[in-house]
């Protein structure tokens, strides 16, 4: 009988030891499908990038990229500036959360690719 409330002891220790690891302001991610036909991530905003996107490109542009907020704001001044796409208007906020958000920033999954990345010396300058 000792031993069934030893173990009982313990396990409860160690359910509230694993809780109080867990980070109070970790909120578990919802798992959106992917479509099929774009490849996005069907989360919310999703439909707007996939109608502002698929415009010019593959969708499939947009799931092969990664960033932050600031990295795809960056890239979609590009677009504006060199590309020819049009002023985002209202459209920039909830676009620039959705592909921060589902396409943020990842880490480089090595076994995917075949080398390391360039040193940043032997990149080409940033464009001004």
């Amino acid at each position: 009988m000792a031993g069934l409330k030893q173990l009982k002891i313990l396990v409860v220790s160690a359910l509230l030891c694993g809780a109080s690891l867990a980070a109070p302001d970790e909120v578990p991610r919802k798992e959106y499908p992917v479509d099929p036909k774009s490849g996005l991530i069907m989360a919310p905003g999703w439909e707007m990038v996939n109608a502002q996107c698929n415009v010019c490109h593959s969708s499939f542009i947009v799931s092969q990229n990664s960033g932050d907020k600031k990295a795809w704001r960056e890239t979609l001044q590009w677009m504006i500036d060199t590309q020819g796409l049009w002023d985002l208007s209202e459209t920039w906020e909830p676009i620039l959360d959705y592909l921060s958000t589902y396409y943020g920033v990842a880490d480089i999954d090595r076994e995917t690719f075949r080398r390391l990345p360039l040193d940043p010396a032997l990149m080409p300058p940033p464009r001004k």
